[in-house]
């Protein structure tokens, strides 16, 4: 006889049936959740059906700080949730990882923006639930919804899950909002966003990327120490695509890798001709994107570099923002190591833009806190600011880390970071981002002072 093993919403099947049900949460699995679903739509009268698709945001560091173990059983208690009295449910599947998708009729006289209010709401109540149990740990569920009527009955199942999952592609780049429906205007998104991951090979090899500089500032001496390398990305044409509207592209399809490499090596290359010709040079920091951690062919790659051009080690600084940190410590570790064994600084980019991160300076041999510029986001500094910046600016002191506060656009704002000891100041009231000839006009003439 067949074992008999219990299913997600109490019942038993067979072992012989096992093979159809998820082996962590014992829901369908995809293909025949997928299946269900089909059917229910073919049949669909004047019922609306409802697909929403979640996932868990920073549930990767569940697993690594808590274990895969207790990960496992938080999907569970998920799981749970998301099917706990829930009549109208067609069925539920976890697509993958954390990622969850469920198909519900609709309950009658219910809007759409109904449900998805009660879709957000529920979130919130998950989240704060699962943040009380799991500390520190900034989980957040992010949920798509598409949702079926007699009058789209011709999509297919697929296309069906497809639509919620981008829905909640968009929610996942959103700060607050957890919870978007599906809007056919996404597609117009999609098709622009094959458009410009598609043109980027071909935008690197004719160096339509260009690299912009944004002067650092000592405090003290009011002179320019340095410089943080930005990409901007010029057409043939003259006219620009900005960063908002091609780094999250390029950061999903993991092409920002090539980019950002296209950017080291176009930095080594300035400061080394800047060497030859018997020029000033100032140190320039480079960004990391997150996408580096998952190989780390970073550091070979910046190794090459700097065997290739032969530039002093302290020329060269590297930030990476605070999520990186957050969300991957134990590779972030590494990867900083790494980069110090190579000879250069290593910055913590954004600090204070998220939720503490504290409790990870004692850990990470961090050189550079850069405060974000969410605390200068006023002409006139707030009192409850200035007692965050002299805070942050006091402990980098006793932890012997260097301070800097970007985001400097007035005077006033700039005297108060010297009169509270912020060491590096960045920002448009000194300048703007400016191209390479700029940034080395800017050397030359105003390397004494700003």
């Amino acid at each position: 006889m067949d074992t008999l093993i219990r299913q997600a919403d109490g019942g038993v099947i067979s072992s012989g049936q096992n093979c159809m049900k998820d082996s962590l949460t014992g829901l369908d699995k995809y293909e025949i959740f997928l299946e269900k679903l089909e059917r229910r739509i073919e049949n669909i009268g004047d019922d609306r059906i409802t697909i929403v698709y979640t996932d868990i945001k920073h549930f990767k560091y569940i697993n690594d700080t808590y274990g895969y173990q207790v990960g496992d059983a938080l999907l569970r208690e998920f799981m749970e949730e998301m099917t706990r009295d829930n009549e109208g449910m067609i069925g539920c599947s976890r697509v993958y990882s954390d990622n969850f998708v469920a198909a519900n009729v609709m309950p009658e006289g219910v809007t759409n923006e109904q449900f998805k209010e009660f879709i957000h709401r529920l979130n919130l109540e998950w989240q704060a639930k699962f943040r009380e149990k799991y500390l520190n740990s900034r989980l957040q569920f992010c949920t798509g919804i598409s949702i079926i009527d007699k009058n789209s009955r011709s999509l297919d199942a697929e296309t069906a899950v497809s639509n919620a999952n981008l829905a909640r592609k968009v929610a996942k780049e959103m700060e607050e909002d957890c919870c978007v429906l599906f809007d056919h205007s996404m597609m117009e998104g999609i098709r622009r966003e094959v458009e410009i991951t598609s043109r980027v090979p071909k935008a690197i090899a004719n160096h339509e990327f260009q690299v912009y500089y944004q002067p650092k500032i000592e405090t003290e001496t009011m002179r320019l120490i340095g410089a943080e390398a930005l990409v901007r990305w010029q057409k043939p044409d003259g006219t620009f695509i900005y960063p908002d509207q091609f780094i999250p592209l390029i950061e999903r399809s993991g092409q920002v890798v090539d980019v950002d490499y296209y950017v080291y090596r176009e930095v080594f290359r300035f400061i080394a001709d800047r060497i030859a010709e018997g020029k000033k040079i100032v140190p320039v920091s480079l960004n990391v994107s997150r996408i580096h951690l998952n190989k780390m062919h970073i550091l070979e790659y910046v190794k090459e570099l700097f065997e290739e051009y032969q530039i002093p080690s302290d020329m060269i600084e590297f930030e990476l923002t605070e999520s990186i940190y957050l969300d991957n410590t134990e590779k972030a570790l590494s990867l900083v190591k790494g980069l110090h064994n190579l000879g250069t600084k290593v910055s913590m980019d954004d600090f204070g833009s998220g939720y503490s991160s504290l409790n990870l300076l004692s850990r990470l041999p961090i050189d550079i806190i850069k405060l974000d510029r969410v605390f200068l986001r006023e002409d006139t500094l707030q009192d409850s600011d200035k007692i965050i910046i002299s805070c942050v600016i006091d402990m980098a002191r006793r932890l012997r880390i260097i301070s800097l506060c970007e985001g400097v656009e007035t005077p006033e704002q700039s005297d108060y970071l010297r009169e509270i000891g912020c060491q590096i100041q960045q920002g448009y009231y000194f300048s703007k981002p400016i191209p390479e000839e700029e940034f080395a006009l800017f050397i030359d003439q105003k390397s004494e002072k700003v």
